[in-house]
């Protein structure tokens, strides 16, 4: 068999991500439609109100910028349809496989998640190299690479060149390849993301580039073949990338609530007017439900839950003033067993 090094990464600039923990599921939390006077019960006598109880303050069990959930489909500009499955097994390894829909991207990509950690494993897409290849593969990282880590800040540079496999999926076979990857941080800001509005989301750059090797002759070098940008937001996942001229936005989400958005200037947190969690696009508005606040970045303490005088549930901000940089909570909404999820992002410039 002739040796053989490639790697053709353009479909990794698709990459959608998109959660863990921001993700959610469509179950509406029952509304009270009580016009503010009590009800009486059968005998007559008014019935007390239920006092709220103060919501529970925890860490999000999950990655803030990659919510996985079953049930979600995440929908784009350009008609790709986005689903996951967890559990998939590639390279004796645990991965979330990301299943797209549309053919100008791949038809699956596997990444493994930490809770600061976005990692990527690799991806099925058709490879054409003239004269050398040119049939559906599964390429396979010998070792992850960090797409994106918010708890440092910061993406992956690999140098020298990283190892992995090109697998032929109508045989099996394996040829060996080289890759450089680089992923960093370029800027946060807000992003439109489609029926959810204007979200905050941090910009990340990704170059790819690869050599063609047969029998020891570079067939192919270029540098860098792929620069490309993706923008992830908390709690949605990947809402914006753009490849060359192409930009694909998010348009809408099947099973996570629209998040509660502030953007303020740095020192302007307490001054924030409130706003209300909306679960469907309605205000929670009885005091049923178990309330707990699930932060999923690094600063914690900063975001209050109180069912106010308005007679709804609404967050505004408590405490120390926010750092400059973008900031995510998850709103868990609990009745009956069912829960409900509501992101809460924040981007203080």
């Amino acid at each position: 068999m002739n040796h053989l090094k490639a790697f053709l990464l353009l479909p990794l600039i698709m990459g959608v991500i998109a959660c863990s923990g921001g993700g959610t599921n469509s179950s509406s939390v029952e509304r009270n439609a009580d016009s503010g006077t009590d009800t009486p019960d059968d005998t007559g006598t008014p019935v007390d109100p239920v006092d709220p109880v103060d919501p529970v303050t925890v860490l999000l069990d999950g990655n803030l910028y990659f919510p996985v959930a079953e049930g979600v489909i995440w929908h784009y500009s350009n008609g790709d349809q986005v689903t996951f499955e967890t559990g998939r097994t590639i390279r004796a390894r645990s991965m979330v496989a990301m299943t797209h829909t549309s053919t100008s991207m791949p038809s699956e990509e596997y990444f493994q998640l930490t809770d600061d950690e976005i990692r990527y494993g690799g991806f099925v897409f058709p490879i054409s190299i003239p004269s050398v290849a040119d049939y559906e593969a599964r390429v396979e990282f010998h070792t992850l690479r960090r797409l994106y880590n918010h708890a440092t800040d910061a993406g992956q540079n690999t140098f020298p060149a990283s190892k992995a496999d090109l697998i032929e999926l109508s045989t099996g076979e394996a040829l060996p390849v080289d890759y450089d990857w680089e992923s960093r941080v370029i800027a946060k800001s807000m992003v439109n993301a489609g029926q959810l509005g204007m979200v905050p989301a941090v910009e990340i750059a990704l170059d790819i580039d690869y050599v063609v090797l047969l029998e020891g002759i570079v067939v192919v070098q270029r540098f860098p073949v792929i620069s490309t940008t993706m923008w992830f937001s908390p709690g949605l996942g990947i809402v914006a990338r753009q490849f060359g001229e192409t930009r694909i936005t998010l348009d809408r989400v099947e099973g996570i609530q629209t998040p509660v958005v502030f953007e303020f200037d740095q020192g302007d947190g307490l001054a924030q007017a409130p706003k209300q969690v909306l679960v469907d696009g309605n205000a929670v508005t009885d005091t049923a439900p178990t309330m707990v606040v699930a932060y999923g970045t690094a600063q914690t303490g900063w975001l209050d839950l109180e069912f106010d005088g308005t007679g709804s549930w609404r967050v505004s901000f408590t405490g120390a003033e926010l750092p400059a940089g973008i900031h995510g909570a998850v709103v868990q909404i609990t009745r009956d067993g069912n829960r409900v999820d509501v992101p809460v992002s924040v981007l203080v410039h």
